[in-house]
C-alpha cells in the first residue's frame, strides 16, 4: 500500500532537516497550552534559534520566575513535540 501523502511529507521534511525548524516556530502556536495562561501573560516566546529559546518578560519578578521553571518548561516544550526542540533557555 503506497504511503499517504502526509507521511511522504513527513519523511521529506525529515530527511532535509526542516522538521526541526518546524517545530521550533510552532512552540509560540502552544505557547499558552504548555505554560499556562497566567504565564503566557507575563512571558513570550521570542524566538528560538538553534535549540535556545529566548523569552521576554515583563518585570524582573517574572524574570526570576521563568529562570526558576526553565527546566519544567524545557522539559514541557520537548515533551509536547517528543523531541529536544529547546536545550537552553535565555530569558529577558
Amino acid at each position: 500500500m503506497p504511503n499517504s501523502i502526509g507521511a511522504i511529507i513527513q519523511q521529506w521534511l525529515r530527511d532535509s532537516g526542516f522538521d526541526g525548524k518546524l517545530k521550533e516556530q510552532s512552540v509560540p502556536t502552544y505557547w499558552v497550552e504548555i505554560v499556562g495562561e497566567t504565564i503566557a501573560k507575563h512571558a513570550t516566546v521570542d524566538r528560538i534559534d538553534k535549540g535556545t529559546m529566548f523569552i521576554s518578560v515583563q518585570s524582573a519578578t517574572w524574570r526570576n520566575e521563568i529562570m526558576l521553571r526553565r527546566e519544567e518548561i524545557k522539559e514541557k516544550v520537548n515533551e509536547r513535540f517528543g523531541a529536544e526542540v529547546v536545550q537552553e533557555i535565555v530569558v529577558r
